[in-house]
């Protein structure tokens, strides 16, 4: 049993650390130990702090930060309205509910200036005679620096909320929203006296929000589980990932955004939902999916050549797959309703002279469907849809091709996966789907691999690398191609910055076995084969035929 320290400033934390210290505690795995300071830099005396920062913080930058935590702070109060997740992240969880984890009080050494924390020597002795395997950074202030870093024998180990590779400094989760970019990621690394360049053993990112007070509650609930899992390995294996090799680092210090950047960013954020406001309810647009097939192999298709199946009115089309079967051709897609906020799974037949019919719902639910993945085992023909509004993966018969469906079981339960895909590769069966991370998540920035010799069982075993990839890039599945081929090929969706879906590219699957897992990027697609598109996220071929998706600011009729 590994020994792990928990630094704190307040055994009252925020809901991500709470969970985090929830599943160690729960796994019986891990000793734990609080270390919590005793007083905080305001305990030193406000004139004392303000003679240290004279000299060295300009009248402006005093400015600057009222300005941009004003701001914030007006924007956290609205967005704590229309989100419950935001609302949440305000709350305050109690670290004192676990019983019997042992409390240690420390009383940290801040320097004039209140930035930098140290700890005397009697506060170090009283760390290292608990005889701790590794610290976590829990709710602790400021930086660390000192002897601290090594109290323990595997250090301390804490998160960078940002891609350390280009941001480091602050406010988490803040310049990414600034400067729009697609994702903003994180790092899990054991701390140097570096500032934001300690040893990473883990990274991953998630697609940014359009406001701050969104992307940081999405940073948080996505980065923090990869805490608590890394270090219940750490308790199985005794080993923590190899770090990366070191890079230098050529960007500036991130610091408190300046009062224009903080009005630019005010500005930016108010655009957003004016034109969301415009579109919807003056305009009635809206970004809607739509469906389109090429009759070509996938390596050789011309999407701006393809056939768009029209949207039916009050609905959209999406996550197309298709089969021949029976002398037909039928692509199966997600059929979603506006008046219900739901989908079924619906058949489009598709005819020779590039003519279609749409057939009409083939499975429908009280939850939403979509991804209507199909497979064949046996003769018989398969289909997985998501379902992830059931906490579960439900596996369809086909009775009677093309529309009569029958629901077999669930072949796994209670689970949060989208996306799911099963295919045959070395006499083995795999399923691949994405996890959702939190109860309101519906992306699924993980991926998750399982293994069977029955692609019927409800016993699958997850792959010991679980999960395979943290990355919004490229994590979450849009499709496979040539699952006959010994690599296949899997189709993966990009987001973006306030857009879900902005573009696919496609992998071959190079390795895959229990206990490896390798791809190698082949492609990239993005929207530009229609006029005026803005997205696309989908894929599948049966060696006849393409189809894929992309989406569109279209007036909803």
């Amino acid at each position: 049993m590994k020994r792990v320290g928990i630094l704190l400033q307040s055994t009252n934390c925020s809901k991500q650390l709470y969970e985090t210290v929830h599943e160690l505690y729960e796994c019986n795995q891990v000793e734990i130990f609080y270390l919590v300071n005793c007083q905080t830099p305001s305990q030193q005396g406000l004139w004392e702090k303000i003679k240290a920062r004279i000299g060295t913080v300009r009248p402006n930058q005093i400015l600057d930060k009222i300005l941009f935590k004003s701001i914030i702070a007006a924007e956290n109060r609205i967005m704590s309205r229309l989100s419950k997740s935001v609302r949440e992240q305000n709350g305050l969880f109690n670290l004192d509910n676990f019983e019997g984890v042992k409390r240690i009080s420390l009383k940290p050494i801040f320097s004039p200036s209140g930035i930098v924390v140290r700890y005397s020597d009697e506060d170090i002795d009283k760390i290292r005679e608990l005889n701790l395997d590794i610290i976590i950074r829990g709710n602790a202030q400021r930086i660390l620096k000192g002897k601290i870093l090594n109290a323990a024998q595997e250090g301390i180990i804490s998160f960078h909320h940002g891609d350390n590779r280009w941001n480091r400094g602050g406010p988490l989760g803040f310049w990414e929203v600034y400067l729009r970019k697609d994702y903003t990621g994180y790092t899990i690394q054991i701390l140097t006296e570096e500032l934001d360049g300690g040893s990473v053993i883990f990274r991953g990112n998630v697609a940014t929000k359009p406001t701050y007070a969104e992307n940081v509650v999405e940073l948080l609930n996505s980065s923090n589980p990869h805490l608590a899992r890394l270090i219940v390995q750490y308790a199985q294996t005794g080993r923590l990932p190899e770090p990366e090799v070191q890079v230098p680092y050529g960007a500036s210090l991130l610091m408190t955004p300046t009062s224009l950047q903080s009005i630019a960013y005010l500005l930016k954020t108010l655009s957003i939902f004016l034109s969301l406001f415009v579109n919807k309810l003056l305009l009635r647009k809206r970004l809607r999916w739509n469906v389109a097939f090429v009759k070509s192999a996938w390596r050789y298709a011309i999407l701006r050549k393809g056939i768009v199946i029209q949207n039916p009115p009050g609905r959209f089309l999406a996550d197309p797959f298709v089969i021949r079967k029976d002398e037909r051709t039928i692509c199966y897609v997600e059929d979603y309703y506006y008046a219900s906020k739901r989908a079924c799974v619906t058949a489009v037949e598709i005819f020779e002279n590039n003519k279609y019919r749409i057939l009409g719902p083939v499975i429908q639910e009280p939850f939403h469907l979509s991804f209507p993945y199909l497979f064949e085992y046996d003769d018989d023909l398969y289909m997985v849809p998501e379902s992830l509004d059931s906490n579960s993966v439900r596996l369809y018969k086909c009775l009677e091709f093309p529309s009569k469906w029958l629901y077999v079981k669930d072949i796994m339960s209670e689970v949060r996966v989208v996306d799911t895909m099963i295919f045959k590769d070395d006499n083995r069966w795999w399923l691949l789907c994405n996890k959702a991370l939190a109860e309101d998540d519906k992306c699924g920035v993980m991926l998750m691999a399982y293994y069977s010799d029955d692609p019927l069982t409800d016993n699958w075993h997850a792959h010991q690398l679980n999960p395979l990839i943290v990355d919004d890039e490229i994590a979450r599945n849009g499709g496979i191609l040539e699952v006959t081929s010994s690599h296949p090929v899997r189709v993966r969706q990009k987001q973006g910055f306030n857009l879900y879906g902005k573009g696919m590219s496609m992998a071959s699957i190079t390795e895959l076995s229990p206990s490896s897992y390798a791809e190698t990027e082949i492609a990239q697609i993005y929207p530009h084969f229609f006029k005026a598109i803005s997205g696309c996220h989908h894929m599948h071929s049966d060696g006849q035929y393409t189809v894929y998706d992309y989406v569109k600011l279209e007036r909803i009729t």
